[in-house]
């Protein structure tokens, strides 16, 4: 007559989030130089890699995107709290993006949703031109 409980573990929102972050990326970080011709050089420094999950945008989402004069080609997802700002390059699952916009949605420092765009690597000849 006593109420029973359920022995199962109870995951919780943030564990079940976590447990979606299936890659390990690299992020870098733009970063401008002078080039004594009053322009700037622009390489990339790497920072600490970190743990995400990266999927293509949907069309609904490109689309949205498009109406507010912006492009998104994939959303990246980690946990509040990593060393990532906009114009940062994140590559991994051998994709390499640009972050374009970054939202908390929680608002509860609980996870990152980040717009990017895939960047086309150019290939070059051996042989030149």
């Amino acid at each position: 007559t006593g109420v029973q409980t359920c022995a199962l573990p109870i995951l919780s929102n943030m564990s079940v989030f976590t447990s979606l972050l299936n890659n390990i990326f690299a992020v870098e970080r733009r970063a401008r130089t002078p080039d004594a011709q009053g322009g700037w050089q622009i390489s990339y420094q790497s920072l600490a890699p970190i743990t995400g999950r990266l999927r293509p945008a949907s069309s609904v989402e490109i689309l949205k995107a498009q109406q507010e004069l912006r492009k998104i080609s994939h959303v990246f997802y980690c946990v509040e709290g990593e060393d990532i700002a906009r114009g940062d390059r994140i590559t991994g699952d051998d994709v390499t993006v640009d972050i374009m916009a970054i939202r908390e949605p929680s608002r509860a420092d609980h996870h990152l949703e980040i717009d990017t765009l895939e960047v086309q690597t150019e290939v070059s000849e051996d042989g030149g031109s």
